[in-house]
């Protein structure tokens, strides 16, 4: 449960965002940011549902606008709520729902950066699994699921991540 003592601060409404988890040949598929806040930092493509958007489609889109790929969507992989805070214009919490759906993009994929990427984007890697704990990856919990899911040793609805 998200700590009583914040709950004065929590935005309303919960905001829905689709992940896509797309791993070939050992590798997974992030994108590259780099900001002078935070650095070099790797995070998985996708971003906030829009109205009348099933969580499919949204991360088909968002694959196309930030790793430039049509990608196949499949199955749900993780759920978590996500407590995030923020500073401006004064303190608050969102609360976000992150979705992590199995995509693929096509075999001859070669990673790019889309019409529409993230915020900080820089480019769109291949990351070994195995050099994952090595790297940044944003937000933190994704470094371990991504490692874990390839294990096979996952739970689908991880609860609060935060």
């Amino acid at each position: 449960m998200f700590p009583t003592r914040q709950m004065d601060q929590l935005q309303s409404g919960i905001r829905i965002t689709v992940r896509a988890v797309i791993i070939q040949d050992n590798k997974v598929l992030l994108i590259k940011k780099d900001s002078p806040q935070e650095g070099v930092r790797y995070t998985l493509p996708g971003g906030a549902l829009e109205p009348g958007e099933t969580l499919h489609q949204a991360v088909i889109r968002e694959c196309l606008e930030e790793i430039n790929s049509a990608v196949e969507a499949f199955d749900v992989l993780h759920i978590a709520d996500f407590f995030i805070p923020k500073l401006d214009p004064k303190p608050y919490t969102r609360h976000q729902l992150e979705v992590l759906i199995q995509c693929q993009t096509p075999v001859d994929y070669i990673p790019s950066s889309g019409p529409d990427p993230d915020k900080h984007q820089v480019g769109v890697e291949w990351l070994p699994v195995e050099k994952l704990a090595e790297q940044t990856i944003s937000p933190n919990f994704f470094a371990e699921l991504l490692i874990n899911l390839h294990s096979q040793e996952h739970t689908v609805y991880l609860g609060s991540v935060t």
